[in-house]
């Protein structure tokens, strides 16, 4: 049926329900495959969501342009810090004061736009934004605007878009490729226009909306997928052949879902070795999150856990004996920033967060048995101490029958669990921390459940570890 038709914010005209051709949708892909290239690839980023791969090739750049902030600018505060490269940002959906970091004064700026086609109110364009902040120079260029990158790289001029000497690319709906009416008016275009100036790098699947078959082959396509472009001038001998996955890739985008991967299809030749090892990592960490996402399992009978308890120091007494003094100066704590879930939460706050140490308390489960915190440490580390701070302002004894159940994340029946001694002092606001020392254990996740009914709130969590 012909109509209007809206495609992440352009109209088309047509009917979307349409089929594309098997060899229009055949070479969009051909557009997607990266491509060898002279630089080695690098990651900008903790392994998470918001990190990217780029060629190590950012000397002289001299700013870049970040359309999509969210309140988040790790990725930009890397740029200024390490390599020196000044960033401006737009996003109307965010705000200034809420921003995890603040301002580098005089390396990054901040207009609370939307990117769009022509400037005008909320909107800012492409070419008006490059022109007043970096008017010479090569740029580089990290997008994710949920959709309208399509529209944003169409508009922009030939002369503003071939500055950029790398692009970081986040691109969605890439399921309507099936759709005629779209590939043919937006997605062929945007990707033709991109391979005129610059070669695809590397491709990343965001495992947020899984994928699909272009009908009638095996081939599979994420509907959002990360591409990494650089500019044709900058390809002199193409040594590196892509790596899908590459050592370096985010795991998972999104935490509570399983990872995501290219086909072969995707390689000109075989997936190299070192791919099939990230796979298999990747796998191990999708199952351990998994687990970690289902917290409700943790026992906190009491009589179950100090038999726990009793057996894990009874396994454990010689090699806690035999640490050396002294070892506790040589551990760093490994919790600071780490996402944790809790058993239940209180009133509107979150069940889910990040260790950060606050005035009052960062976390505050329900009332109730089986109240708890569980702290995903990202990979396996041997702990020795772990540091609790109490909550400062009331509510002091309410931090009573703790133990710490630490796991690696597999056998549940080899989990070590010990009893977290709050003294007199602790409970009554007199003393503020408390410290628990044990025998090193290997942990990658770390609970503290209280074995009373009661609700726990801490201001400060710290796990340290020996390696």
């Amino acid at each position: 049926m012909s109509g209007a038709f809206n495609f992440l914010g352009m109209t088309l005209q047509g009917d979307p329900a349409a089929p594309s051709s098997l060899a229009d949708m055949l070479e969009v892909f051909e557009l997607l495959k990266p491509k060898p290239s002279s630089h080695p690839l690098m990651r900008i980023g903790d392994n998470c969501d918001g990190s990217y791969l780029v060629p190590e090739d950012l000397d002289g750049i001299a700013a870049c342009f970040s359309p999509g902030v969210n309140n988040f600018k790790h990725f930009e505060d890397t740029l200024v810090d390490t390599y020196g490269i000044d960033c401006h940002m737009c996003d109307y959906s965010s705000d200034v004061q809420n921003f995890q970091t603040p301002l580098k004064e005089g390396r990054q700026t901040f207009q609370k736009k939307w990117l769009d086609v022509k400037t005008e109110g909320d909107n800012i364009s492409f070419d008006d934004w490059i022109s007043e902040y970096a008017p010479t120079g090569d740029l580089l260029l990290q997008m994710d605007i949920e959709g309208a990158e399509y529209r944003n790289l169409l508009s922009i001029s030939e002369a503003a878009l071939s500055r950029f000497r790398i692009i970081i690319l986040e691109v969605h709906g890439l399921e309507y490729i099936k759709s005629a009416l779209v590939l043919r008016n937006v997605l062929a275009p945007t990707f033709k226009r991109l391979a005129g100036f610059f070669s695809v790098t590397h491709a990343h699947p965001n495992n947020c909306c899984g994928d699909f078959a272009i009908p009638g082959t095996g081939i599979r396509i994420p509907n959002v997928l990360e591409l990494t472009y650089i500019r044709k001038d900058r390809l002199t001998a193409p040594e590196y052949t892509p790596l899908l996955p590459h050592p370096l890739d985010v795991s998972q985008n999104v935490r509570n879902k399983p990872p995501l991967f290219l086909g072969e299809e995707w390689l000109e030749k075989g997936r190299p070795l070192e791919s099939k090892l990230k796979m298999m990592e990747d796998r191990l960490e999708g199952l351990i999150s998994a687990k970690a996402a289902q917290p409700a399992s943790v026992s906190a009978d009491q009589g179950d856990l100090i038999l726990r308890s009793l057996h894990t120091l009874t396994e454990k007494a010689a090699v806690l004996a035999g640490q050396p003094e002294g070892a506790a100066d040589q551990t760093r704590d490994v919790a600071a920033g780490r996402r944790y879930v809790l058993s239940s939460s209180y009133g509107e706050t979150s069940n889910t967060g990040h260790i950060h140490q606050s005035d009052t308390f960062f976390f505050h489960t329900g009332f109730g048995n089986n109240q708890f915190i569980q702290v995903d440490l990202g990979r396996i580390h041997n702990i020795d101490r772990i540091r609790i701070a109490n909550r400062a302002d009331a509510c002091f004894d309410r931090a009573r029958s703790l133990f710490a159940i630490l796991s690696t994340g597999g056998d549940p029946n080899r989990e070590s669990v010990f009893y977290v001694h709050t003294p007199a002092a602790f409970l009554s606001g007199a003393a503020r921390e408390c410290d628990l020392t044990i025998p090193t254990s290997p942990a990658r996740f770390v609970t503290l459940v209280s074995a009373a009914e009661t609700a726990l709130h801490l201001s400060d969590l710290k796990i340290f570890a020996v390696d």
